[in-house]
């Protein structure tokens, strides 16, 4: 069948409870029990029966039953004993049926059938002869009544009954029948075809045609009909004469005689309005359409557009029944009017042509045979409007838009048995470069960019699995098997995900109209393959706290194995669930354009080599959605090549055909491969990957903070949109001059928050010009034609639903535009972020936003970066730190945060989505290090501690602050002490960590100075690294309750800890010790610091690791090369020997013997190859880098050279001067109180002092009198004092201590590490080697011998 099969019975079935099983009259129950004994025949008549009869009755389902049985089965009844009895039943049947009020079609059928049926009975042997004359007396009578019908169908009695006529006994009756129905058949012809007088009405017409020679469809051929009907006095006569259907051949035939095609065409104008034509107006379109190939050679150019009006007319009349044949002529009419090459004809075509109407799919149904029906004049449609677009691309632009407007607004059904492939091959094999934008968007919306055609490969190996699973017994998924493998298309897509929302919700309700009414019948939830499908998707569903329909978008082998968490329901089950996403998921990849995995779509094409799709690869692997997009951008460029290639391109097909028994449907299958077309297919899945990464490019966008980075991104960004858009078409120089505009403002410092908003005003309207100029104009004039069409066809009206429903059609059309709305977005976003940077914030802060530059802000020390590789942006710490790196030497891997940060921390701070965005990069650095180190920060297991130090441009030595085992906590350094070897080293790293948190929150070292002695004196130990790990472990959390009994919270959070750290290095230029640095040294506060973040390295192991110092050249000798001098301690981290805290010992077995006698070893003597590594990497600096001589800081966690670090290097400024001063006494002849190392040349007699106040009263009373301060040691928190006083005396620190460095920097007599100095700070006294001092007290210094002497002495000044 190939109409719909829609019974009326199971349309009311749908709507209320199935009414009982109608009455059968007992004649007719008694009949179909005749053929009880075949099945096939007994089953066809029972449905038969039962609908004849229903309330409800479909006529066309009852007459091509009856036709059936009485054409088909009528030999079963004549062979019975009964067959009269029997065949009465079916005449019964035939008069009852003609006695209803039916539509003349069926009428028409019904009578057809009847005649039918005594033909065939005839043909039989031993037929009753009294059902013949039973059913001629049916046909006598209802003659009467339907006259008209019966001359209509005169034909039949002409070719179905003439072996009846030659039967004697029918001869007669079946004469008279048939000659009173041709006389009727003559004078209708003639009353309704009237040649003559519409002939003379048209006569201006006709310049080759005669009246004569109309005549021969005038009145004398209807005479010489009739004449020769007089001399027919038999029924072999009578049959050869003109019946109904030879009078309208004879009238087609007619149109021969007209030599002029545009006179044959008016011809047929005539013929197509008679109504004993109707039945040949399809071939009368078909002469039509042969004719118009010659007919405007006859017209001339101002007469084309009357005629165009007459023929859409005339189609427009007969489109209803005979569109097909219609767009048959269409076609041939429209290549002419291009032959004639005048734009003017072409548009008024065009429009004409859209004004006829476009056949939509309409609603898409299943015939009994589950067949997907749609208007059979659909596809046509479409293929002829291609056609007539792919004749001349740039003449039908019009049509192209009105083409993609009724596919988008009306819908579009293709099969892949349409193999639609062809056409657009076809199409892309015509011109169609000047409108490949347009072209491109039309294509797409067909849904064939594939090289399977039907269900092949995996597709059919999916669903054969599914469908086998429940042996073919789930009709559902067995209908849902049978359509893809024999009806595939698009809609197949919405059936999957609506049977696994089924198996969710078991609600059928959603399959209503998409599945057989006896398969929707049988669903619900006591369908027993329902259950445990339905028991499988919820768990998962539970499990994930999702949906079924959330689930649809996951990858395949994710859902394997979360299925296989799943408890509930069989083996079966679960093999079930897993097929029919993937069924769903090959069918969305093979008809949607979206590929999860744009890299094997791309190796199937064979359109790139292998290093094109590497580079691809290595991109998206890498996350660089920018650099992924330039390269399908250079794909597409080369797809387009392709594409609008002028040489034709051939298809390979590989397409077989056959029929599935079961439902008896043609199918097609295999493969259809043209390398245009696959271009085009690829084109559109590469534009769907690159939309998908612009919107992760625009994603790091920040709307709410815009900074100078955020403009040069937003340009980058804009020139890839750009690019994109070119490739596609659109071409627009306003955008291209304000985007130049907005490149020159990023040069310019003064560039004003106003101006940019202006050019993205500007850009913001160039992109309303664009979309105006390329996707509104486009299809103005046909959607003023096609929208009312649309309006109409869905039983609307009214011009509020025709503005509605044009706003839709230009939203959702520029919606599916290749980046256009993304782009727009884009802008938008920009001009309502600045806007709103406007309303919330001051001018200032603006300012200090706009010149922030993230990309300036860090700095990793393993990786170049040419912008902020200066000691302006690093500082000069990590500046040569990254040096060293490059020379190769050790460095611990670390980050920079750059005085960019310096000078918008405030902003920073203040404003949460640039503090949110510094901490994400943040982040990222600490993630770059943990590759590095294979360490976790923040985790217990294998921790990452990290130091955070202060580096300015300016060194500063020693006046900022420092945090070391930033990232530790309670947890990780118990975690961290059981480690092999980490005791200790894990809980002393915690005290560390936590006095560096209590300082940096105001809590005075000598707190946690106490701590450790009280614990010392406690378990009468002299030195910390004898503590057990045990009480190591004590002194930490002894140091944690001293943080809570000053109230400083302790943060656990390791990267809450390092923002604290970050911060109060950055507070820390601003502490007093560094301005009063500053203010001293003359540098300006505008150079701010950097920090530095690094790894810690732990010299404070238990056994063989230390930290230290060295001068590269001694500060005692005149010896100019390297000859390493310093400070180191064991077991120490970092700062010790800077800071000055610790006794230290010496670098080299000289220094040793003349400086640290009382040491017993050296580092060269202890640690010989860390001395021999440090000794080649100073030698390397200096003899081949060409650097002076430096001081360097580093660190050693064991005595093998793969342990050693460098911490810091700068240039060596510690170099005894030859001393200006000098004691006139001799050394013998003074009071000698004790001896240390002397760190700068010269004599100072002064005053001694412990503090500040002690200076302040001395400066008071002693204005000339020189100052001698006395320290313990030597902390960065001394500098202010080493500054106002002349001279320094330490008990302990090295010669490299911060403080002592500053000290000789400033040409202060120095003496550090004095042997036998005990200071009392609290108490104001001191003791050396016996000999107390106070404040005031007169004491000597020399800084050549190292001397200290009690009393006041005369200086020589040389």
């Amino acid at each position: 069948m190939s109409e719909v099969f829609s019974s009326k019975a199971l349309e009311a079935n749908l709507t209320r409870t199935r009414d009982a099983i109608p009455d059968i009259p007992e004649d007719q129950k008694w009949f179909m029990e005749l053929s009880k004994s075949k099945w096939g025949i007994y089953k066809r008549t029972q449905d038969f029966l039962t609908e004849l009869n229903h309330k409800y009755r479909n006529d066309q389902y009852v007459i091509d039953a009856l036709h059936t049985i009485c054409l088909e089965d009528i030999w079963l009844y004549n062979s019975l004993e009964e067959s009269e009895k029997a065949l009465s039943v079916l005449v019964d049947i035939f008069r009852k049926l003609l006695a209803l009020e039916m539509e003349d079609a069926h009428r028409e059928l019904l009578i057809r059938t009847l005649i039918k049926f005594m033909d065939r009975l005839s043909s039989l042997e031993n037929f009753p002869e009294t059902i013949i004359f039973q059913c001629l007396d049916i046909i006598r009578q209802d003659m009467r009544s339907w006259q008209l019908l019966y001359v209509r169908n005169s034909g039949y009695f002409k070719s179905y009954l003439i072996n009846l006529g030659r039967l004697p006994i029918f001869k007669s009756i079946l004469f008279d029948l048939t000659s009173g129905l041709l006389d009727e058949c003559i004078d209708y012809w003639e009353r309704t075809s009237n040649a003559e007088e519409w002939f003379r009405s048209k006569r201006k017409l006709f310049r080759n045609m005669d009246e004569t020679v109309i005549g021969n469809i005038g009145a004398p051929f209807f005479n010489n009909l009739r004449q020769e009907k007089s001399k027919a006095d038999s029924w072999e006569k009578l049959v050869c004469l003109m019946f109904y259907n030879d009078i309208s051949n004879y009238f087609r035939g007619f149109t021969d005689r007209f030599t002029s095609s545009l006179e044959a065409i008016y011809y047929i104008y005539y013929l197509l309005h008679l109504p004993g034509m109707s039945l040949l107006n399809d071939h009368l379109l078909y002469d039509m359409n042969r004719n118009l190939r010659n007919v405007f050679k006859e017209i001339d150019m101002e007469d084309i557009k009357d005629f165009l009006d007459t023929l859409m007319a005339e189609f427009s009349d007969l489109k209803e029944e005979h569109f097909g044949t219609v767009l048959d002529c269409i076609s041939t009419l429209g290549k002419e009017v291009i032959n004639k090459n005048d734009q003017s004809s072409i548009s008024y075509f065009t429009k004409g042509l859209i004004s006829l109407g476009f056949a939509y799919p309409g609603e898409l149904k299943l015939n009994e045979d589950w067949q997907t029906r749609a208007d059979p004049n659909h596809v046509k449609n479409i293929r002829v409007w291609l056609e007539l677009i792919g004749y001349a691309p740039s003449s039908m632009r019009e049509l192209l838009a009105a083409l993609i407007a009724n596919m988008k607004l009306g819908g579009i059904f293709i099969s892949d048995t349409d193999l639609f492939q062809r056409d657009v091959t076809k199409l892309l094999n015509s011109d169609i470069k000047p409108v490949f934008r347009e072209i491109k968007q039309l294509a797409r919306i067909f849904p064939i960019y594939f090289r399977d055609i039907g269900a092949e490969g995996e597709l059919r190996e999916a669903t054969t699995a599914m469908d086998e699973l429940c042996m073919r017994k789930d009709r559902l998924i067995h209908f849902l098997r049978k359509q893809i493998h024999t009806e595939s298309n698009n809609t197949h897509i919405a059936l999957s995900k609506r049977i696994i929302q089924y198996w969710e919700d078991r609600d059928k309700e959603p399959l209503r109209g998409m599945v057989p009414d006896d398969i929707f019948d049988e669903l619900g939830p006591r369908n027993k393959w329902l259950s445990g499908v339905h028991e499988v998707l919820t768990e998962l569903c539970r499990n994930l706290g999702s949906t079924s329909s959330r689930l649809l978008n996951t990858d395949m082998d994710e859902l394997r194995m979360n299925l296989d968490q799943v408890g509930s329901g069989t083996e079966k089950d679960h093999q079930r669930v897993l097929y029919i996403f993937r069924v769903y998921s090959m069918l969305l990849e093979k008809y949607s354009l979206e590929s999860e995995d744009i890299l094997s779509t791309l190796k199937n094409g064979n359109h790139f080599n292998p290093s094109e799709l590497e580079s691809l690869k290595k991109a998206l692997d890498c996350n660089d959605c920018e650099e992924s997009v330039r390269q399908i951008y250079r794909m597409m460029n080369k797809l387009k090549g392709i594409i609008l290639d002028p040489g034709m391109s051939e298809a390979l097909e590989n397409i077989y055909y056959k029929r599935h028994i079961a439902v008896g449907i043609p199918s097609m299958y295999g493969q259809y491969m043209e390398p245009k077309f696959e271009a085009l297919g690829l084109m559109y899945r590469l534009e769907r990957t690159a939309a998908k990464l612009m919107t992760q490019v625009v994603q790091p966008f920040n709307s709410e903070y815009i900074t100078a980075k955020t403009f040069r991104r937003i340009y980058d960004i804009l020139l890839l949109f750009r690019e994109g858009l070119e490739l596609d078409g659109i071409y627009n120089p306003s955008f291209n001059s304000h985007l130049n505009m907005l490149k020159y403002g990023l040069t310019s410092p003064s560039f004003s928050l106003d101006q940019f908003i202006n050019i993205f005003q500007f850009i913001g309207q160039d992109m309303k010009q664009i979309i105006r100029e390329y996707f509104f104009d486009f299809y103005d004039r046909p959607l003023s034609i096609i929208i009312p069409q649309i309006v109409r066809h869905n039983g609307l009206e009214g011009s509020q639903m025709d503005l509605m429903e044009s706003e839709k059609f230009l939203r959702d059309n520029l919606s599916s535009a290749f980046l256009v709305q993304e782009l727009d977005n884009f802008i938008t976003d920009i001009i309502n972020a600045l806007r709103t940077m406007i309303d919330n914030y001051s001018e200032s802060f603006i300012e200090n936003m706009m010149t922030y530059d993230p990309d300036l802000a860090f700095s990793l020390l393993s990786k170049k970066s040419e912008e902020v590789d200066n000691p302006v942006f690093l500082g000069a710490k990590a500046f040569f730190l990254k040096q060293l790196i490059t020379y190769g030497l050790p460095v611990p891997p670390g980050f920079v945060i750059t005085t960019e940060v310096f000078r918008h921390r405030e902003t920073i701070t203040r404003h949460p989505y640039m503090n949110e965005d510094f901490n994400r990069l943040i982040r990222k650095n600490i993630s770059d290090i943990e590759k590095i180190t294979g360490q976790a920060f923040g985790r217990p297991e294998n921790p990452l501690l990290l130091s955070v130090r202060s580096g300015s441009s300016i060194s500063m030595p020693g006046a900022m602050k420092t945090f070391l085992n930033v990232g530790m906590n309670d947890e990780i350094a118990a975690a961290l002490s059981h480690a092999p070897g980490m005791g200790w080293t894990a809980w002393d790293c915690y005290r560390r960590f936590l006095q560096s948190w209590g300082m940096a929150f105001g809590i005075e070292r000598d707190v946690f100075d106490r701590l450790i002695s009280d614990h010392k004196e406690k378990y009468g130990v002299e030195l910390k690294a004898q503590f057990t790990k045990e009480q190591m472990m004590e002194v930490a959390y002894a140091y944690k309750a001293a943080l809570g009994d000053f109230e400083v919270q302790i943060e656990s959070d390791p990267f809450i800890q390092l923002k604290h750290a970050i911060r109060g290095v950055l507070d820390s230029w601003g502490s007093e010790s560094a301005a009063y640095y500053r203010e001293h040294m003359q540098i300006a506060d505008g150079w701010g610091t950097a920090i530095l973040v690094q790894k810690m390295v732990l010299g404070n192991l238990p056994e063989k690791a230390g930290t230290g110092v060295i001068l590269t050249n001694s500060p005692f000798n005149e010896y100019s090369g390297v000859n390493l001098y310093g400070d180191f301690t064991l077991c120490g981290q970092g700062e010790d020997v800077v800071s000055g805290l610790v006794d230290t010992l010496p670098i080299s077995e000289h220094q040793r013997k003349n400086h640290y006698k009382d040491s017993s070893i050296s580092l060269e003597s202890e640690f010989p190859q860390i001395y021999e590594s440090l000794k080649n990497h100073a030698r390397q600096l200096i003899e081949k880098e060409g650097y002076v001589h430096q001081e360097i800081e580093f660190t050693f966690e064991s005595d093998h050279p793969e342990g050693l670090y460098i911490l810091q290097t700068r240039n060596q400024n510690l170099k005894k001067q030859k001393t200006s001063t000098s004691f006139v006494p001799s050394p013998n002849e003074m009071l000698l109180a004790g001896h240390g190392i002397g760190v700068s040349s010269g004599a100072l007699s002064g005053f001694l002092a412990f503090d500040m106040e002690d200076m302040n009263l001395l400066k008071e009373k002693q204005p000339d009198g020189k100052i001698i301060l006395v320290r313990p040691d030597t902390v960065p928190d001394d500098i202010p004092l080493i500054f106002i006083c002349d001279g320094l005396v330490t008990a302990k620190g090295g010669v490299t201590s911060h403080a002592a460095v500053a000290a000789a920097g400033l040409g202060k007599v120095c003496i550090v590490k004095c042997r036998g100095l005990i200071v009392y700070e609290t108490e104001k006294r001191c003791i050396l080697n016996g000999h107390a001092f106070g404040p005031g007290d007169q004491i000597s210094i020399d800084g050549s011998l190292g001397n200290v002497y009690e009393g006041n002495y005369e200086i020589l000044i040389s």
